[in-house]
């Protein structure tokens, strides 16, 4: 809050200061010089073109050409009365274009400047000494507006540089929440259809014995669904993950589940993942399975974890379909997830058609 009060005052703050010193450069000048219709005529052009460019209410052109008009009027102020304070407004007109305008024309305005500045008090037979004293403080007080207005430009682009960068963390994070629930959900609720359509088709035959086998299995998914999302929350904690473990039971559970043939193999001494690496490991088994279960349930299963020197290597090969597909739970994310978690973690990941079945391959380093 005290951030953005002073972003927001200090302008305002530069405009009053401006302000307050036309008034008392205006004020020296009347009280050193007796009126006249020239001096008032200098003055009130000065008076007026400063007063706009303190302000800053103009667009850039008509900034320009008051600034124009400060300094002519300044030139004039030399002449007519003496060099005295009037190359004040020479420094406001400068260092208001520094302060709005492009570098280019502000350089080109400062050259112009100083050369009339310089000519305008040696006709006045001001001391060369004198003459750069006046020309010195022009030419600093321009290069400080310009220093500042770059300082202030780097530091808007820092800001906007750290803005999106969270906002790029920020839709990241997002977007990893978003592969969770979708990986626990659809894991979850997949096999829990599977169970319950089979549970409603033996009702249908009066098979309720069987039927609520299955149901009591639905629970037991229902149960596990739960566990995964615990899991889940734990992973997004960084907690590594048994991945073995956790994938060879996927495995038996899909042969247990289905009553098909799945088996699991480990290549390899295995070795603790950091948490990244064995969630995309698990998950990308757990699509696998889950893919299996909606579109070959029942299919022949091979699931082989290898742990290479410098990589871990997952692959599910299933063996053709052995039932019709289960309709309506495809969302069709579940690849693209599966690709975009392996890419963010360094891996690879690869999904197709595969001699008699259907091969997903996940490569990581780890």
């Amino acid at each position: 809050m005290l951030t953005l009060d002073r972003q927001r005052l200090l302008p305002l703050w530069r405009r009053v200061r401006n302000l307050i010193l036309l008034v008392f450069v205006t004020v020296g000048i009347l009280q050193d010089n007796r009126p006249g219709v020239r001096l008032l005529t200098g003055v009130a052009l000065a008076g007026l073109g400063g007063t706009l460019l303190a302000l800053r209410i103009l667009p850039p052109r008509r900034h320009l050409m008051a600034a124009c008009v400060t300094m002519a009027a300044g030139l004039w102020l030399i002449a007519v009365a003496g060099p005295g304070i009037a190359p004040i407004y020479l420094i406001l007109a400068l260092a208001s274009c520094a302060a709005v305008l492009d570098l280019v024309t502000t350089g080109v305005l400062a050259g112009i400047g100083l050369l009339a500045l310089t000519v305008a008090l040696a006709a006045r037979d001001v001391p060369v000494a004198t003459i750069a004293i006046w020309c010195g403080i022009t030419g600093v007080v321009t290069l400080l507006v310009v220093l500042r207005r770059q300082r202030t430009a780097a530091a808007e682009q820092e800001r906007l540089l750290a803005d999106e960068q969270a906002l790029a963390a920020m839709l990241a994070e997002r977007a990893r929440l978003a592969r969770e629930i979708h990986d626990v959900l659809a894991h979850s609720l997949s096999a829990l259809s599977v169970q319950l359509e089979t549970a409603a088709a033996l009702l249908e035959r009066d098979r309720t014995a069987e039927a609520a086998v299955l149901v009591d299995r639905a629970g037991t998914l229902a149960r596990d669904g739960l566990t995964e999302t615990r899991r889940a929350v734990s992973a997004l904690r960084g907690d590594p993950l048994p991945v073995p473990e956790l994938v060879g039971e996927l495995t038996r559970g899909y042969g247990r589940d289905l009553d098909a043939p799945a088996t699991f193999t480990v290549d390899g001494e295995p070795r603790e993942l950091d948490a990244e690496t064995g969630l995309a490991l698990f998950r990308a088994a757990q699509e696998a399975l889950s893919n299996v279960r909606k579109h070959a349930p029942g299919s022949a299963v091979e699931t082989r974890l290898a742990f290479e020197p410098d990589a871990v290597v997952l692959r599910v090969r299933n063996h053709g379909p052995a039932g019709p597909p289960v309709t309506g739970l495809s969302s069709g994310y579940g690849l693209i997830g599966l690709r975009e978690r392996a890419e963010l973690a360094g891996g690879t990941a690869q999904a197709g058609p595969d001699r008699d079945g259907w091969l997903v391959d996940v490569r990581m380093p780890g």
